[in-house]
């Protein structure tokens, strides 16, 4: 349903309606991880756990670029050909850039090339269920065998539970690229079929009884895609482009699948092999029809701070649809990490909260965060991947983007701690 024009009758609310005040928690982390807070519109099933507690925000303050160029040095460092940053926010459109796009011609990175933003895709295809949801067309507590009649073994396993990764579909990707390189050569130019991963899926153990937990798996929105081209009757791509690419004006966003190229101006993506001091190989011309609707887009840091922050700002959903997607629950045992429907949030050192999502496809670690009032947007990309140190050097772009610069006598933050392999280190599209 494009954003424009919009009718009176529309389920879809206008920047100018009313947007609920969403509350947050005050979990203060120096690690980068998160989701999202609020009231639910729908009754959340029993097995949902109870969602973080709220609090007031903390107001945002400039942002400390110098900061971010210096963690995007210390991602080439760690083993990243290149780096690249896009703040925007009422302070004005800064950027930041490190190293080369491409390692052949040296030609250095460049904030208006595209590149593969991974499971940042994830946030795209919820957006496009969740408009669906209010128009009716589907349920987010129904089973999803309702709308896929027999694809899954367990009735139990609903819509929500696929957007949160609590369905407990197991992730198939883990033997797909068991040995990072030769599985990523076996997959690079395959063409799969929706039914063919959800198979791969349901070969493995389930993690996780229906609701009881999260477990991250690109299966769930492997089904999303099946779910948004069964109710629609439309190709995924075309409805990324009615809906959200096209209202937005992301010029440089697309679905690419099964098409291998990067259009245009854009930045090659390299693979760190798992043997230590290998060479780097050049993994951009790929179908990632391993992960379709879990991570084929391509887009670039203008059109996905662009992006984050009409999301934020309720451009793309209802109020309603927006406290859904936003109502999170912890993802460990910390509660340093949350989940909403497809949608992160991290909470941040100086109490502030982000919400986006991360992206990791092989040759590429992607961050695309907003604050919850859309009036800043960050964007963050390394073309690499693979490389688990690179992945969370990254993610410290988001401290000084968003918490600005430390006072000098500031008492000095831990290091954040590398996430767990299957977080950071897997070629998946996380």
């Amino acid at each position: 349903m494009p954003l424009t024009p919009l009718s009176a009758s529309s389920p879809q609310s206008p920047l100018s309606q009313r947007r609920r005040r969403l509350t947050v928690s005050a979990t203060l982390i120096a690690a980068l991880v998160g989701g999202a807070a609020g009231t639910s519109a729908y009754a959340a099933p029993a097995t949902t756990p109870k969602a973080a507690p709220a609090a007031a925000p903390a107001p945002v303050p400039a942002p400390d670029m110098d900061g971010v160029a210096k963690v995007l040095d210390a991602a080439l460092a760690k083993g990243a050909p290149g780096a690249m940053a896009r703040f925007s926010g009422p302070e004005g459109v800064s950027i930041r850039k490190a190293g080369v796009r491409n390692r052949v011609t040296g030609a250095a990175m460049d904030t208006r090339a595209r590149f593969r933003i991974g499971s940042v895709s994830k946030t795209f295809s919820t957006v496009v269920l969740l408009q669906l949801v209010d128009e009716g067309k589907v349920e987010l507590d129904a089973p999803v065998n309702r709308y896929l009649p027999g694809l899954l073994p367990d009735e139990r396993i609903t819509v929500r539970h696929l957007l949160t990764h609590r369905s407990g579909l197991a992730e198939y990707t883990d033997p797909m690229f068991e040995k990072t390189v030769p599985g990523f050569e076996a997959v690079r130019k395959r063409v799969f079929t929706y039914q063919e991963l959800v198979a791969l899926s349901l070969k493995l153990p389930r993690t996780t009884e229906p609701g009881v937990a999260y477990k991250y798996s690109n299966a769930n929105f492997v089904v999303v895609g099946m779910l948004i081209e069964k109710i629609t009757g439309k190709p995924v791509a075309t409805e990324y482009e009615n809906r959200i690419f096209k209202p937005l004006g992301l010029r440089n966003t697309s679905y690419v699948h099964p098409g291998t190229r990067i259009s245009g101006l854009h930045v090659r993506g390299y693979l760190h092999p798992d043997e230590a001091g290998g060479a780097l190989v050049d993994s951009t011309e790929q179908t990632v029809s391993w992960a379709q609707s879990a991570g084929a887009v391509i887009s670039n840091p203008v059109d996905l701070s662009r992006f984050m922050a009409a999301l934020m700002k309720g451009r793309l959903l209802s109020p309603r649809m927006m406290d859904a997607m936003t109502t999170v629950t912890p993802t460990d045992p910390v509660n340093g990490r949350h989940y909403g429907l497809g949608l992160r949030r991290y909470d941040l050192s100086c109490g502030v909260q982000v919400y986006g999502h991360t992206g990791t496809v092989q040759g590429f670690y992607t961050y695309a965060f907003a604050t919850r009032d859309g009036r800043r947007s960050f964007a963050a990309m390394a073309n690499t991947s693979n490389k688990g140190e690179v992945n969370t050097t990254l993610g410290g772009t988001l401290e000084p983007a968003f918490c600005g610069k430390k006072p000098a006598t500031a008492r000095a933050l831990p290091t954040p701690t590398a996430p767990a392999k299957a977080e950071a280190d897997l070629p998946e599209n996380r």
